[in-house]
């Protein structure tokens, strides 16, 4: 009876202890690779998502500097052809102003 016993005891004991060393090292190891997979994946991913806005963004800002000079040159073209009109000469030369009379002449 005294055998009996202590075989149940013993099996109370062996269904109580937690797993074997070399299964938890197991478990932690699998469980540390895809830890370290899943942080290589998503920094991946980040790094590619990253790459492409600033892709997009280097092409909008190409083509808003290349606006900004067409912009820049017809801003001087408009300037020059300002001055033009309002110079002295042009306005001298203009039909408007040689068809008028000089205020000196009472003819």
């Amino acid at each position: 009876m005294t055998n009996l016993y202590y075989k149940n005891k013993a099996k109370k004991i062996t269904d109580n202890r937690s797993q074997l060393l070399s299964e938890e090292v197991k478990s932690t190891y699998y469980l540390l690779v895809g830890v370290i997979g899943f942080l290589l994946l998503s920094t991946t991913l980040t790094y590619l998502y990253i790459s492409s806005q600033k892709s997009a963004k280097g092409y909008l800002l190409d083509k808003l500097q290349t606006t900004y000079e067409d912009l820049t040159t017809e801003s001087k073209e408009l300037d020059a052809e300002l001055l033009d009109a309002t110079s002295l000469t042009n306005i001298d030369m203009s039909e408007t102003v040689t068809k008028m009379e000089k205020p000196g002449n009472s003819d």
